[in-house]
């Protein structure tokens, strides 16, 4: 008896290898006859499967998931060395209908009696369970269209150390992405027999895994209405959504070292006014100095001015070396709230930028009603790292150079900065295997393109296996450096006169030093300041007294960098890759 059905297992194989791997093949016409001697029966029951979704949409039950189901055998016997495909079987009456997990009380007679088959005692076998690869219902074709020549996904499937998943060259949809299950059998397992069937739970896995692309929309600004000098108008919006980017280079640019060209320029200015106000007590210290007899007791009172302006002279030295030594107090000014125009001026400039602008235009990748995909993807791999074969073992193989396009057709909204930011990507259902998949690009289409409108240049390696879930999100201007400030924008800093030069901090006190100053000197020597700032020399500095809710104050030109010359901004993307699970 056992010679009978080994010779029959043998006469199956040779059928079998003048059909393609796909098309189905049931030695039995699915339905098994009363085990004779030597043989048993095996049932398939899916309790318990894990079908969760890996798609970029919102979950969805496993019956829209699911769309057929497909059974294959190997086996070997003492007479062979590899286990060869035996049958292959569609599960019938697979739909939106079906009761997921397929239980004995629940599946129809139909897929009763597939799930069930009559085994060789003694043989060792391979079952397999594939999801969604019978094209006549899920629609694989060979190029990807839906008109096209039907393709099955499963080749070479004749042997099952060579058999394989081929990615498909369309993306995957939430229906049709692929699940495996795949066991070795032998009725030695659970002593089945003729009398005993062998009960198999199958428990369907993904073999694909999801990463999911989501790039920032930047908000709407019409770059094609102009204001009253003819320049693009920028939205308040717009001003508004790109300011907390701002922030950290008006830092950088006021906190020292090479590109605080901010903090040079208003030490600059501070300098300019000190020096100003030293010369100018210096010619009255000319003019109070007696040219002839200064010992003379008539001069006294001369020689005492000249002494007084003198020393008014010497403090603006002072003051001005504490300055160049310890600028807190220009930082002081800086900090302040009176710094909005120099931050208004870097916020108009760095959005004229031209690059600024096209990185805001390439950010729009669906409609304004955030609903319609405008744009599709593309995921360039490097030297062909792209992972395209899953074996029927789970093991993977590379070779893919790109991916098929896929539609960006998904938002998410995240708050960053206190803002509400808006996300737009794509999900890429792929193969994992860790090591590949080096992704070298993502190219842009738009949905009716031929030719990508743009490129991401980003080397990023997300290292998946099979059936995990990461997120990789780009955000086009996370932040700025200033290259150089080459024409500067001057700008009127509105100071408050006692915060930049707070005298008293600035002078030698009287036991600190030989120029000490006493307070009321500092106080005199305050009031002389004032007393040139209302002069026509410095009216240039504005000299405001102090108000109800304000001090006095003066203003001071400050160099901003423009930030519109290309040359003079660095823009910083940001790439951040997150594993959800």
């Amino acid at each position: 008896m056992v010679r009978i059905y080994t010779l029959l297992y043998i006469y199956t194989f040779f059928a079998l290898g003048a059909f393609c791997s796909c098309e189905p093949e049931a030695i039995d016409d699915g339905r098994d006859m009363r085990p004779v001697e030597g043989t048993y029966v095996i049932d398939y029951t899916f309790e318990g499967t894990r079908t969760s979704t890996r798609s970029i949409h919102q979950d969805q039950p496993a019956n829209q998931r699911i769309s057929s189901l497909t059974y294959l055998l190997y086996g070997k016997d003492g007479e062979s060395k590899e286990s060869m495909l035996l049958k292959r079987r569609e599960i019938p009456d697979i739909s939106k209908d079906t009761k997921w997990p397929l239980k004995r009380e629940t599946m129809t007679w139909g897929q009763r009696e597939a799930l069930k088959d009559t085994l060789e005692q003694g043989m060792d076998y391979k079952v397999v369970f594939v999801a969604n690869i019978d094209s006549s219902i899920v629609r694989w074709t060979a190029d990807g269209t839906p008109n096209g020549t039907l393709w099955c996904p499963l080749r070479e499937a004749e042997r099952f150390s060579t058999a394989y998943l081929q990615l498909p060259v369309r993306p995957f949809t939430d229906s049709d992405m692929f699940y495996l299950f795949a066991s070795s059998v032998n009725s030695a397992d659970k002593g089945a027999d003729r009398d005993h069937p062998y009960n198999c739970p199958v428990l369907l896995q993904r073999v694909v895994t999801r990463t999911d692309f989501f790039t920032e929309r930047l908000p709407e600004w019409n770059m094609t209405i102009k204001d009253a000098e003819g320049k693009i108008a920028i939205p308040d919006t717009v001003k508004t959504y790109f300011q907390p980017t701002l922030i950290p280079l008006y830092s950088k640019l006021i906190m020292g070292g090479t590109d605080a060209h901010i903090l040079h320029s208003a030490k600059g200015s501070t300098t300019d006014l000190l020096n100003a106000m030293k010369e100018a007590f210096s010619e009255e210290q000319k003019k109070w100095t007696p040219k002839e007899n200064p010992t003379d007791p008539s001069k006294a009172d001369s020689v005492k001015t000249a002494a007084m302006y003198e020393k008014y002279a010497g403090g603006m030295g002072t003051v001005s070396q504490n300055l160049g030594q310890d600028p807190t107090p220009i930082l002081s000014v800086l900090s302040s709230k009176n710094v909005i125009p120099l931050v208004r001026s870097l916020l108009e400039t760095s959005l004229r930028n031209d690059s600024i602008q096209t990185l805001w235009k390439q950010s729009w990748r669906m409609g304004a009603d955030h609903k319609t995909p405008t744009t599709q993807a593309e995921v360039v791999y490097d030297s062909g790292s792209g992972v395209d074969r899953i074996f029927l073992d789970r093991t993977a193989k590379a070779g893919l150079s790109t991916s098929a396009r896929i539609p960006v057709d998904t938002t998410y909204i995240s708050e960053l900065q206190g803002f509400s930011h808006r996300f737009e990507g794509f999900s890429l259902i792929s193969y994992g295997l860790p090591g590949q998949n080096k992704i070298m690009a993502i190219n842009w289409y738009a949905s009716d393109g031929t030719t990508p409108d743009h490129t991401l240049t980003q080397p990023l390696q997300t290292n998946q296996g099979g059936n995990e879930w990461y997120q990789v999100t780009y955000r086009p201007i996370h932040s700025l450096d200033c290259l150089g400030n080459a024409n500067p924008i001057f700008v009127e800093m509105v100071c408050d006169i006692n915060t930049l030069l707070p005298l008293r901090e600035m002078l030698p006190k009287v036991g600190e030093g030989t120029l000490a100053w006493t307070d009321e000197e500092v106080e005199a020597l305050r009031a002389a300041m004032i007393g040139l700032l209302n002069t026509d020399d410095f009216k240039a500095y504005k000299y405001a007294p102090a108000g109800d809710s304000t001090g006095e104050t003066i203003t001071l030109p400050v160099g901003v960098p423009d930030l519109s010359a290309d040359d003079a901004l660095q823009i910083n993307s940001e790439w951040k890759v997150e594993k959800h699970r």
